[in-house]
C-alpha cells in the first residue's frame, strides 16, 4: 500500500471477536514480519477470557517487501508517521503498538508523536538511561559498576546488577555491527548483497548470540527464509540504513533518551535481552503501567516464546483499569 512516499507491505489478520483491539506489531533488525507467525494466531484467536486483537504487522520501509525510502532523513519519526498513516488508511483511528528492537523504538515514537491515535504501547526491549539529576539513579549506577560495590546490592537488586552488567558487556563487546551500520551502511550492504553466505553469517550470529538457547528455538526453514527476505528482495543495504538515519537525524537520541512517553506502557523483560535496566529508570521515561520479568526468552521473544509474549500483551491491553475508557 502506498503510504508517505513508500510502498508498505503488511500482514493484516482480523479477529472474529467483537471487542478486538487494533494492534500494530513491529519487527526489528535482523528480523522480519516472519517473527510473528506463531504470535499472531494467539492474539487473533485467544483463549476464553483473553483479550483479542486485529493484528497489522508491517515490514519497516526498506525491509522485505516494503520499498526503500528515496530521500535522506527518513528516520524513526518518518517511519512512525508512515505506520500511523497506514493504520488510519486501514480504518483504525485508535490502536495500540507492540515491538522489540527497532519495533520497541518505533512503538515509543508512535506513543510520543501520534498519541491521538496510538493509545498505548507494549515493548519487549526497553531502553532508558539513568537521569543525571536523580540521586537514586546515580547511586544505583555506582552500586552496579564500582569495584566490589556490586557484591552489596543496596540501591539496586542483585538481579538489576546482573542486568546492567549484561547490558554493559553487550555495549563493550557486541556493538561493532551497530557502529558499522550507523556510519557506513552502504559499504557493508554491497558486501552482504554480494555473498549469501556472508549475509547468512551476519544475520545468524545475532540470532545465536541474542537468543535464549542459541539457534535452538528456531527451525532451519525460518532462519533461511528470514535471511532470504533480505537477499532475494535486494533490501540488504536499505535495511541497514535505519541505523544511519536514526543516528544522523538525531531521532534515536530524542526518542529514547530525551522524551517521556505519556501513553500507558507495558514492558516484558526477558533474560537474554540485549538491553535490561532497572525498573525505576524506565519509570522516568515511560508511563509504566505493566512490568513482567520472565525466566526464559531473549531478544526475539515473539519467535522464541510466543505463548509468554502473547499472554503478557493480552494481560496488559486487556486491563480495563488502564484501557477501559478507550474507544477502539
Amino acid at each position: 500500500m502506498p503510504v508517505n512516499s513508500v510502498d508498505v507491505h503488511f500482514l493484516h489478520e482480523r479477529s472474529p471477536y467483537e471487542q478486538a483491539i487494533p494492534l500494530i506489531l513491529i519487527h526489528g533488525w535482523p528480523g522480519s514480519f516472519l517473527e510473528f507467525t506463531e504470535l499472531i494466531p494467539k492474539l487473533v484467536n485467544p483463549g476464553v477470557g483473553q483479550q483479542a486483537f486485529h493484528v497489522i504487522a508491517p515490514s519497516i520501509p526498506g525491509f522485505a517487501f516494503s520499498s526503500a525510502p528515496k530521500q535522506k532523513g527518513f528516520g524513526l519519526k518518518e517511519i512512525a508517521k508512515t505506520f500511523n498513516q497506514l493504520m488510519l488508511e486501514l480504518g483504525y483511528t485508535t490502536y495500540i503498538a507492540q515491538g522489540g528492537d527497532w519495533g520497541a523504538m518505533l512503538s515509543k515514537a508512535l506513543g510520543l508523536f501520534h498519541s491521538d491515535h496510538c493509545k498505548g504501547i507494549h515493548v519487549n526491549m526497553v531502553v532508558a538511561p539513568p537521569t543525571p539529576y536523580n540521586p537514586r539513579h546515580m547511586l544505583q549506577m555506582a552500586n552496579a559498576i564500582l569495584p566490589y560495590a556490586d557484591r552489596f546490592p543496596i540501591f539496586v537488586t542483585a538481579q538489576e546488577i546482573s542486568w546492567l552488567n549484561d547490558t554493559f558487556q553487550f555495549q563493550k563487546s557486541d556493538t561493532g555491527y551497530m557502529k558499522q551500520q550507523s556510519t557506513k551502511p552502504d559499504t557493508l550492504g554491497y558486501a552482504l548483497n554480494d555473498s549469501p553466505a556472508g549475509l547468512l553469517a551476519w544475520i545468524l550470529e545475532k540470532f545465536w548470540k541474542w537468543s535464549d538457547g542459541g539457534l535452538l528455538p528456531y527451525s532451519k526453514d525460518f532462519l533461511i527464509t528470514n535471511a532470504c527476505l533480505y537477499w532475494l528482495t535486494g533490501n540488504v543495504s536499505s535495511s541497514l540504513r535505519i541505523y544511519y538515519e536514526a543516528a544522523n537525524t538525531g531521532d534515536i537520541t530524542d526518542i529514547l533518551l530525551k522524551q517521556y512517553c505519556k501513553v500507558p506502557t507495558g514492558v516484558a523483560v526477558f533474560p537474554k535481552e540485549i538491553a535490561k535496566v532497572p525498573k525505576n529508570w524506565v519509570c522516568s521515561m515511560y508511563n509504566l503501567q505493566h512490568w513482567t520479568v520472565f525466566d526464559r526468552g531473549g531478544h526475539f521473544a515473539a519467535k522464541e516464546v510466543p505463548e509468554l509474549l502473547a499472554k503478557d500483551v493480552q494481560d496488559f491491553f486487556g486491563n480495563t483499569k488502564v484501557f477501559g475508557q478507550v474507544a477502539f
